[in-house]
């Protein structure tokens, strides 16, 4: 039960049934033979870790070295840190390496290079695949350096040669569950194509993003799956139907400090440094999230979006509830844009019931 009488600002907070529903039927879709190694950026914080480790996850991905030394803290011994590696961050990983299980992201042929010289880097080497996200990662069909990175790879001392990883952020600018399955698809068979060419060093496939392992029912041949945001979900899911609202299990909290009837607008404490100022737009309004319910004197369900974010303030347009509701001091409950972004934010201010 959400206890709300003390809480006085912005609190991010978190269901624990919620998400422990969310994981669970994430991993009941998965064959034996596809592992889950969940993305944990979205949830910087060890009472979300615990459910996870509930659920027997022990094999975790992360984006940062600081991210993996936290989670290695927590008690995860095998981490993927699925984003380009960085020559400057040597010394971390030598010291995360030492008492991990640690698998590495090459993104280029120059970086399998220079990592394939560090002595004190052990580690497991995934090459990241670009199947059309146009952000970082080799190109499917560069055959040739894909090749020459992973014999790079294989002829280094310290890395072993894992298989393939991608992250089809396509499917987050979709909208459509037939347009992100589709997406997702034609992602996966570039994937198995790549698994197929080099089949005579057994790599495996591993791929990452929350809509399609959400709507994806067939994981046939797919060895790993790394989704994140499925663990809270946010308005950008619930905007794409790729969740419910049932399955939202992280909402901000944020108290009324200003109300202009004139206007038909509540302002909140609860800004950019809360939210971040990431937006969808909607009927050509952009929206920084939505109220959900009003925890006046009685708890309301109401449907309403915040319409401007500054650095501490929130506005939200009155459209669908009286204004007269709403009091000064009033605690409302958002729903933010994107989750991941929110607990980043919000990670020393997030409560769990």
């Amino acid at each position: 039960m959400l206890k709300t009488h003390k809480i006085s600002s912005p609190k991010l907070v978190i269901s624990t049934e919620i998400a422990k529903q969310n994981i669970d039927k994430m991993m009941s879709k998965l064959p034996e033979t596809c592992t889950f190694r969940p993305h944990f950026k979205t949830h910087i914080n060890k009472i979300t870790a615990k459910l996870f480790k509930e659920f027997g996850i022990k094999k975790i991905t992360v984006s940062s070295v600081e991210m993996a030394l936290y989670f290695r803290q927590l008690g995860f011994r095998e981490i993927t840190i699925a984003f380009p590696v960085n020559p400057r961050e040597q010394r971390s990983l030598n010291k995360l390496g030492s008492n991990t299980t640690l698998a590495l992201c090459f993104s280029n042929l120059k970086s399998a290079q220079i990592f394939s010289k560090f002595k004190g880097v052990k580690a497991n080497a995934w090459i990241e695949i670009d199947t059309g996200y146009n952000r970082s990662g080799i190109l499917w069909n560069d055959l040739k350096q894909i090749e020459e990175c992973i014999q790079t790879i294989t002829k280094s001392e310290n890395l072993s040669f894992t298989g393939f990883l991608t992250h089809n952020g396509e499917t987050y600018s979709l909208n459509k569950e037939s347009d992100i399955l589709d997406s997702s698809q034609k992602s996966i068979d570039k994937m198995k194509q790549l698994k197929l060419h080099f089949k005579s060093f057994n790599p495996l496939i591993s791929i990452g993003d929350t809509p399609g392992c959400s709507l994806l029912k067939d994981f046939t041949d797919i060895d790993e799956i790394r989704p994140g945001n499925f663990v809270y979900y946010d308005l950008i899911m619930l905007e794409k139907q790729v969740c419910t609202i049932e399955q939202i299990a992280a909402t901000v909290l944020c108290p009324i400090v200003d109300i202009h009837t004139e206007r038909n607008e509540i302002v909140i404490h609860g800004g950019a440094v809360h939210f971040s100022k990431e937006f969808i737009i909607i009927n050509n309004q952009n929206i920084y999230g939505r109220l959900i319910k009003h925890h006046g004197n009685e708890v309301s369900e109401i449907k309403e979006d915040i319409i401007s974010l500054s650095q501490e303030h929130g506005i939200i347009k009155i459209k669908n509830s009286e204004i007269s509701n709403y009091n000064i001091g009033d605690l409302v409950e958002i729903i933010p844009v994107h989750s991941c972004l929110t607990a980043n934010l919000m990670k020393n201010k997030t409560l769990h019931y």
